[in-house]
């Protein structure tokens, strides 16, 4: 049991990172950076909550260039260089993401143009239907 129990508290320990800054203005940028790149591999998490090894490897990169004096710009530059736009969380404005920031837009509007255009028809149909009940009396009669 006691076996067991020390086997998980190592996988745990795997994910703790002891990174040394010169100040505490490096480290929370570096906290700050790693919570804006989006990992390659889990597509879902960010590198500083991710296990995966390139997420590490990243994150490790991150530091090297924080401890180099880099800017957050251009530490955020290198990763979209090397890994596209997917990799921040705030992709930039470019020609290549202009399907990424008005779909959602363009969705809306056709979608409000064909409820709206739906509803009219729906009234259209209520009049033919009450104009063909009355011809059918009157044929009846």
């Amino acid at each position: 049991m006691i076996l067991l129990l020390s086997w998980t508290q190592l996988t745990y320990a795997e994910s703790i990172e002891a990174n040394k800054f010169s100040s505490n203005i490096q480290e929370a940028r570096y906290r700050v950076l790693i919570d804006e790149i989006r990992c390659p591999v889990c597509q879902g998490q960010s590198i500083g909550g991710s296990n995966a090894g390139l997420a590490k490897d990243l994150r490790e990169q991150v530091r090297k260039m924080i401890i180099k004096d880099n800017s957050n710009d251009e530490i955020r530059q290198f990763m979209v260089d090397r890994y596209g736009d997917f990799v921040v969380y705030k992709p930039p404005m470019n020609i290549n993401t202009y399907l990424l920031w008005y779909a959602p837009f363009t969705f809306l509007v056709l979608g409000l143009f064909f409820f709206i255009r739906s509803l009219s028809s729906k009234k259209k149909t209520t009049k033919n239907q009450t104009i063909d009940t009355s011809k059918a009396k009157d044929l009846l009669k």
